[in-house]
């Protein structure tokens, strides 16, 4: 169980920063009009009409340049790919019906999305333009087969208006693909419910990394006599070239566009993440059909935009589009970023700019001088492998000596703590050491520690350290001339849930003169603590994600704030990521720095 706490106040500040809703947007929202459209659809909508729908992605694949997401069983899917479960499905999950089609009814998967009208509803951008028109068109949650209108689980809920990208070309395999979202403003029920007030919602989530695990739920027009809901939990991964994610389960066959990728589901108050929605190239699928090889949309600024034109009710305006570069910014491959054990910002060159300083597994230790933009150039060696820096078990960085350069702080494996006064790229053969704690002492328990400003506005010379039995102190005024360790202050017990932490770094948020300790949890959660009165008052930035789990973290001035705003993670298979402009209750800009894929 993750340490925290919520009331409901931050839960809905949180939700409404993550989905991008402002005061302004919440002014905008249409009047709820009377609900003799949802009579009308009801009267429409029969089960016979609903049970006799095709997916409206079904059926193109055969046309070379056209939508494909036929989902034909073309070939086997690989030994040990994972199969797709049915079921009832949830309730902010259903279909989409329209009676526009030139081949009579036809149907998309889609969600209920959090907004201030409660009333809009998420698809892939080719399901949206496929609504776009007149006649009866209708989005049914948790659809049920065999039953009509007016006895579905919720009723349903006539579709008003969509918003999609104008610059994405229905089903494309070009770089527009990559705005295959959309949203349906939809009326209320025959009852005049809103469908969120019926069915909750999912936050719309900006994409965190390429590799998170999801829950995938969507209605398959084949193989699935029953008409009933999908589902796969899976990680998601990089599909190579483009600004998109894919994951690999069989079922997905047409029917399945629009289907969300959820994390952080939450049953009981029905409510989750969407990090993606099945589309993107070719409408979502490979150029073969094959059911077991989905892709999405990564979720950045250009879905939050749509999502704020379709609160205010506006018609989106676009300029030319262009995608955003997923290129490595930090050189080396994810096969040898899995090897960083340690990672410690600084301006060790002098330039005014950020650097990473990186403690790799065999002991060779590299310097990347930063670029002020988020980005890193080539290598410098600073130690060889198979250096004395292999017995290094905790390496940070700060200013203790009070000369505003860098120095590098280490917890070696004796216990004994020191410091290197002033790294430069010249390494540490000429570099003072100074030793904080000698070897043999206490010292050899100290499981994490974080280098900042927390009880000093001046300087990072006080650290939070998390010890091996869970108890976490504050050592303010770390530096030589005797003061060793500095003042010690306890901000939790042995035994306390910090025995959960896998990793410790701090930050400096806009608007702050004191660092804040981010901490990721051994679920996969990411947290952020200010000193408060005898302890610590912590945030979440981040749900529970086993994809999330056992990384390295470090936090710097890497997009060139001013200050330490940037969070750098690095996961087990090598994938890193920059999170700039993190703030004390918000996880910053996802900007990928190694790829895998």
């Amino acid at each position: 169980m993750s340490p925290f706490r919520w009331s409901r106040a931050v839960a809905v500040a949180l939700c409404m920063a993550a989905c991008g809703t402002t005061a302004t947007a919440t002014a905008a929202v249409a009047a709820t009009p009377a609900p003799s459209g949802g009579r009308a659809a009801e009267k429409y909508w029969t089960a016979e009409r609903m049970a006799a729908a095709k997916p409206a992605d079904a059926g193109r694949a055969a046309a070379p340049a056209s939508a494909a997401r036929s989902r034909a069983l073309v070939g086997a899917a690989p030994t040990g790919t994972p199969q797709g479960a049915y079921g009832d499905g949830i309730p902010m999950v259903g279909t989409f019906f329209s009676s526009t089609g030139p081949d009579g009814p036809t149907y998309c998967t889609a969600s209920v999305v959090h907004s201030a009208g409660r009333n809009l509803v998420l698809t892939a951008g080719h399901c949206a333009k496929s609504l776009a028109g007149g006649g009866q068109r209708v989005f049914v949650p948790q659809y049920r087969k065999g039953l009509d209108a007016a006895h579905q689980p919720y009723g349903v809920f006539p579709v008003d208006r969509v918003f999609t990208d104008p610059r994405y070309t229905k089903n494309s395999k070009g770089p527009d693909s990559s705005l295959d979202f959309g949203f349906a403003r939809v009326l209320p029920n025959a009852q005049g419910a809103s469908v969120e007030d019926r069915t909750g919602a999912l936050r719309l989530t900006p994409t965190p990394r390429w590799t998170s695990t999801v829950t995938v739920t969507g209605y398959p027009g084949s193989h699935n006599p029953d008409q009933k809901a999908v589902s796969c939990t899976v990680p998601t991964s990089r599909l190579a070239g483009y600004r998109q994610l894919q994951m690999k389960c069989g079922g997905f066959y047409g029917g399945t566009s629009g289907s969300p990728w959820i994390t952080n589901y939450d049953a009981k108050n029905r409510t989750g993440d969407v990090i993606g929605n099945l589309g993107g190239w070719n409408g979502g699928g490979n150029a073969t059909g094959d059911d077991w090889i989905s892709y999405s949309p990564v979720y950045d600024h250009e879905i939050q935009d749509l999502y704020q034109d379709a609160v205010a009710d506006r018609t989106p305006v676009r300029a030319a589009y262009q995608s955003p570069a997923d290129g490595a910014r930090l050189p080396g491959a994810a096969s040898t970023w899995s090897h960083a054990r340690f990672l410690a910002p600084g301006d060790y060159d002098g330039d005014g700019r950020e650097d990473l300083l990186t403690v790799w597994s065999d002991g060779e230790v590299t310097l990347y001088p930063g670029d002020g933009k988020g980005g890193f150039g080539a290598e410098k060696q600073l130690a060889k492998p198979k250096s004395y820096w292999q017995r290094a078990q905790s390496v940070t960085s700060g200013d203790f000596s009070g000369t505003g350069r860098p120095d590098v702080l280490v917890r070696w494996d004796t216990g004994k703590v020191s410091y290197y006064e002033d790294v430069d790229p010249a390494g540490f053969d000429n570099k003072k050491e100074y030793t904080l704690a000698a070897g043999g002492s206490a010292w050899k328990d100290a499981a994490q520690i974080a280098v900042g400003r927390f009880n000093s506005a001046d300087r990072a010379n006080d650290m939070i350290v998390r010890w091996a039995d869970g108890k976490v102190t504050l050592h303010s005024d770390v530096g030589p001339a005797g003061t060793g360790t500095g003042t010690e202050r306890r901000l939790a017990d042995s035994g306390s849930f910090w025995r959960n932490s896998t990793a410790l770094t701090a930050t400096l948020p806009a608007g702050r003169d004191r660092s804040q300790v981010v901490v990721r949890w051994a679920d996969g959660s990411l947290g952020s603590f200010a000193l408060s009165g005898s302890g610590l008052t912590g945030t979440r930035l981040q749900a529970p994600n086993p994809s999330w789990a056992s990384p390295a973290m470090t936090a710097g001035d890497f997009g060139g704030a001013g200050r330490a705003d940037g969070l750098l993670v690095r996961w087990a298979d090598g994938e890193t990521s920059l999170y700039d402009g993190t703030a004390a209750d918000t996880l910053g800009t996802w900007n990928p720095l190694v790829n895998t894929g």
